[in-house]
């Protein structure tokens, strides 16, 4: 009972802290409402202070993509270990971080980027960047042993093809938004 109470008291001393903070607006990711639905349709990839600037999200996914992409071409073993790695080590939490499957990379493919372009075009963004380059997937091929999933966001239009697993591709780490507690 004691303890309750204590955790009672811990968590209403800390709700106006988290509600003062802007980081945590994007708690809502996920939750189903008209107020969250207009506010994702109006900007629906918003940075994370709390990944200090190397990250963001999609409120329409909740996906935590990174912001700093690996476009040296490298093979799906090193691509995988170096998405596991990230965080590693860190007091700050951040592991977690993997290899997308084909349908979270291209779900991230979305007009949207024309409305926040000037936000995010210093970063080397995929989707918004536009280029020949291949990215790994976490999804092997259906159809075709052997083979894997890679996605090209080419500028005519996103492009997924199958590749063997010993060929070179781009690295793009995502990872879920994690649960902030009870609403």
């Amino acid at each position: 009972m004691t303890r309750t109470i204590v955790l009672l008291l811990i968590f209403l001393c800390a709700s106006p802290m988290l509600l003062a903070d802007p980081s945590y607006a994007v708690e809502d990711c996920g939750l189903v409402s008209k107020q969250s639905r207009e506010l994702a349709e109006e900007r629906r990839f918003e940075l994370l202070a709390e990944y200090r600037g190397r990250a963001f999200i999609d409120m329409h996914t909740c996906l935590v993509w990174r912001l700093d992409v690996n476009d040296n071409p490298q093979t799906l073993d090193d691509a995988m270990r170096e998405c596991a790695s990230l965080g590693q080590g860190g007091p700050y939490g951040e592991m977690g971080w993997q290899l997308p499957s084909l349908s979270e990379l291209t779900s991230v493919d979305s007009e949207d980027w024309t409305k926040q372009r000037e936000e995010f075009e210093q970063y080397k963004i995929p989707a918004l960047s536009r280029s020949e380059i291949d990215f790994w997937t976490s999804t092997p091929w259906l159809g075709r042993p052997d083979s894997w999933s890679v996605v090209q966001f080419s500028a005519r239009t996103t492009i997924a093809h199958a590749v063997a697993p010993d060929s070179r591709a781009a690295v793009w780490c995502v990872r879920g938004y994690p649960a902030r507690g009870l609403r």
